[in-house]
């Protein structure tokens, strides 16, 4: 694991101890729809993020807009009594005395937080504050690319399933805390890279891991991928620049490379692959089109899509299928030209 350099926070339950100000504006909102009120071990066991599935579940027949309504309405008459809670603010002293930018990623109303925030006296500890994420995955990515973060220098703590499953999203190190809404049990279960009892655990685990370690290449996979028709498909990513390149990505632990393309084509595209056939191996060392020093090695391959239709995830901007040579003419990243002239240059 390398050395810790930026640090992005959850709020409730990570930060500050709102967990039951927040199950009464809850229940409020069940009895006004004439449900029975939750205890807070039920709403520990059955709240989830984001919370509009779970709304979806236990109250199908309201709309978002009036849960909205009337959850702030009782939240900001509840929200005077919420205080930090234990080493929360020497957490953020130690990040901000060893010059650990941070940043705030949370689905709490802003003008909550702008009331909280402002007065616990916290508010410039954050270099930048992300809120109303309601879906956290979709922020994080977003996040990482507009200050330039190195993932794997980058820790998300939170105390909640859906902040463990954005920080894999974003591939970031995951760091769960047991001083908030979801039990150890549920935590474990997302498989957090750490888990720690409170922030002071974490402020020790940082003073372990100072030493910078030897870096090493990092495993990944990619292809060029075919339609029936014999066109390419080519992805343009701000990851790269917003140059033009193949679907791909890291191979995972106890995973073979073929699985870990079909399982990275299959994330990034909707596509499923067949005639998958190995083409070359790349050294990329310090990439200066990436976002971030890495050092990769890339297992390229050729394949076959069972269909064409594409369906993008949040790394990449847009898509086209064209003819090999067309796609010789696109403003390529270095990796995908040497793939593409490698295989013009086999193809005959």
């Amino acid at each position: 694991m390398a050395v810790i350099k930026n640090v992005i926070l959850d709020w409730s339950g990570t930060l500050v101890n709102d967990f039951l100000p927040v199950v009464q504006a809850t229940n409020d909102i069940f009895v006004r729809y004439g449900k029975p009120p939750m205890t807070p071990d039920e709403f520990r066991q059955k709240f989830r993020l984001p919370f509009v599935e779970f709304y979806r579940e236990y109250l199908p027949e309201a709309t978002m807009v009036e849960l909205e309504h009337h959850y702030h309405s009782s939240f900001k008459l509840l929200q005077t009594s919420i205080d930090m809670l234990p080493d929360a603010r020497e957490f953020l002293e130690y990040c901000n005395e060893h010059g650990m930018p941070m940043y705030l990623l949370s689905t709490i109303h802003h003008e909550h937080y702008e009331v909280q925030a402002e007065r616990l006296g916290i508010k410039h500890y954050f270099k930048k504050a992300y809120v109303e994420a309601f879906d956290k995955r979709k922020t994080i990515l977003h996040l990482l690319a507009e200050h330039d973060l190195d993932p794997h220098e980058t820790i998300f703590i939170g105390d909640m399933v859906h902040d463990i499953e954005t920080a894999h999203h974003g591939g970031v190190v995951s760091c769960g805390v047991l001083t908030g809404y979801d039990p150890l049990e549920k935590l474990k279960g997302a498989n957090p890279e750490l888990l720690f009892r409170r922030l002071s655990h974490v402020i020790a685990h940082f003073e372990r891991h100072k030493r910078e370690p030897e870096a090493k290449p990092i495993a990944t996979v990619g292809a060029l991928i075919y339609n029936k028709a014999g066109d390419v498909l080519m992805v343009r990513t701000h990851k790269w620049s917003n140059l033009w390149g193949i679907p791909g990505g890291k191979i995972q632990a106890r995973e073979t490379s073929e699985e870990a393309l079909r399982r990275e084509t299959l994330e990034e595209t909707g596509l499923e692959l067949e005639d998958i056939r190995f083409a070359m191996v790349q050294d990329c060392i310090l990439p200066p089109e990436f976002y971030k020093r890495a050092h990769f090695l890339l297992l390229n391959y050729t394949a076959v899509a069972t269909h064409t239709n594409v369906v993008l995830n949040d790394e990449a901007e847009e898509h086209r299928w064209l003819p090999l040579e067309e796609a010789a003419q696109l403003p390529l990243n270095t990796p995908t030209r040497t793939l593409v002239d490698y295989v013009r240059s086999h193809s005959h």
